[in-house]
């Protein structure tokens, strides 16, 4: 009878496992906060989330990592409460909304608790800028959204969840509108995940036929992208271009190493200070080239990567040696990457570049 009883249990458990899910899940912040300015106050908001099970037919990428669900996340906070101890002036923010694609990994799990981690990355909108009311953090109203949790979901009924969660939502333009100081939302939350009646949209056999990979390759990409001049609504372009070797350790780890070469299409002059002033970014040369090196996180046909990297060559104004380069790219041919491109000195976003890699 218990032997029953335990094999339905269990039986149940799997059946819930494979059903996509939607989560409610109210929010209150535990700090805001830039790499530069101090702020107070407290941001309510919440979040709407679509769970897209993948543990029915899951790719072999998806066991590796333990990937439960994708996920399609709504973000919303009230931020009226935050002020900068500089200019304590309210509602200087206004609410902020973003809409997010996420990765939800299994951590943990045990009878009737999981622990998962899902890092994601989106859209947002933040209520005001520097064109509307001076906000000397913001320049637009559109930005990149990034966001990763951390949270404990607990079963508390034959299909319904208690969720517990810890995470940081982060928002920037990359630089294509100055000023861009970012914003940071450090949040906790409490909610209920459902369990729906349908099965799984995400049924990952039908989906392309991954790529087979190299053990050993080498990539040349070629980017442009453009960053904003301070207090304006007006831009200086960027080429980017890299060429590099990769080594992949399995299907999902790898590791690579190379050149980059930025081109300067408006490079600094002191005597246009203000049309030309680049920040940590603001070069007396047209090129920089440094050397980075990095890991790639490989998803299918999907990578992500970061590099750090140490100039060879770069007159800088203000004596910056090293740089980060995070970026995305997604293989539409075996030999062919569109990629996204976005270069980092120290916490200050210089550009994003977008363009394609070839791997011959």
């Amino acid at each position: 009878m218990s032997l029953s009883f335990a094999a339905a249990n269990l039986h149940a458990q799997e059946v819930q496992d494979t059903r996509n899910s939607i989560e409610f899940a109210p929010q209150v912040s535990l700090g805001v906060f830039t790499a530069q300015h101090k702020l107070s106050g407290t941001a309510y908001g919440g979040e709407l989330i679509y769970h897209m099970s993948t543990t029915a037919n899951p790719r072999p990428w998806m066991k590796m990592l333990n990937l439960k669900s994708l996920d399609l996340v709504f973000n919303y906070k009230k931020m009226s409460n935050i002020v900068m101890e500089s200019d304590p002036r309210p509602d200087r923010f206004g609410d902020s909304y973003a809409l997010i694609a996420a990765l939800n990994f299994s951590l943990l799990k045990g009878k009737n608790t999981e622990l998962f981690v899902t890092p994601g990355l989106g859209m947002g909108y933040l209520g005001e800028t520097w064109f509307t009311n001076e906000n000397v953090l913001v320049g637009s109203h559109l930005n990149f959204s990034s966001r990763i949790a951390l949270k404990l979901a607990t079963k508390i009924g034959p299909a319904t969840r208690l969720s517990a969660g810890l995470d940081i939502l982060h928002f920037s333009n990359g630089g294509t509108r100055v000023p861009n100081n970012g914003m940071n939302i450090s949040s906790v939350s409490l909610g209920l995940i459902q369990s729906l009646k349908t099965k799984s949209a995400a049924d990952t056999s039908s989906w392309r036929k991954p790529m087979d990979y190299k053990k050993h390759s080498i990539d040349i990409g070629v980017n442009i992208g453009r960053r904003g001049v301070y207090r304006s609504k007006d831009g200086l372009y960027k080429t980017g271009l890299y060429a590099g070797y990769n080594y992949r350790l399995n299907s999902v780890l790898g590791f690579g190493a190379g050149l980059d070469a930025v081109y300067y299409h408006t490079i600094y002059d002191p005597l246009r200070n203000t049309e030309t002033y680049q920040s940590k970014a603001s070069s007396f040369d047209r090129w920089r080239v440094g050397l980075a090196v990095g890991p790639d996180l490989w998803m299918g046909r999907m990578a992500m990567s970061v590099k750090y990297g140490y100039y060879m060559h770069y007159n800088s104004l203000m004596n910056i040696k090293t740089y980060w380069t995070p970026g995305l790219k997604y293989n539409v041919l075996d030999w062919a990457a569109v990629q996204a491109k976005i270069y980092i000195h120290e916490t200050e976003a210089d550009f994003v570049g977008f363009g394609f890699i070839f791997t011959p």
